[in-house]
């Protein structure tokens, strides 16, 4: 996509040692450029977000692309392998969430567990 494609990564310092499982984000990141992004003839953007909420990890991928009212239908090849990947490791402690922010813009959602990561120490009191 060249210079239609911008990006930018929000990551915290203090997120940076912590473990991802493999193949859990860069499908998200893929779906909002293929399905997002590279229809839409000037491009846009994509956000990738990382963040603790307690004991949870969130990453959230957002798109400025063609957006979709409501989430496509069965899901695709990418996502439902994201949803396999998190029941496996997290039970129903690891969910998905996709969602339609603006009429032109989608956001993915992914919370997991992080008390069983090795490097994930619990958020100091601000």
């Amino acid at each position: 996509m060249g210079p239609r494609l911008q990006y930018t990564l929000e990551l915290p310092p203090e997120m940076a040692q912590l473990p991802v499982p493999a193949l859990l984000l860069q499908p998200l990141v893929e779906n909002a450029i293929r399905h997002g992004l590279e229809p839409k003839v000037e491009g846009g953007q994509v956000t990738v977000q990382a963040r603790r909420e307690g004991e949870s990890v969130i990453l959230e991928v957002h798109d400025t692309g063609v957006g979709k009212a409501n989430p496509p239908g069965p899901n695709g090849f990418g996502l439902t392998q994201v949803e396999d990947r998190l029941a496996t490791l997290y039970d129903s402690k690891g969910t998905i969430k996709f969602i339609a922010t603006k009429p032109y813009a989608t956001s993915t959602r992914v919370c997991y567990p992080c008390n069983n990561l090795p490097t994930c120490r619990p958020t100091p009191p601000p």
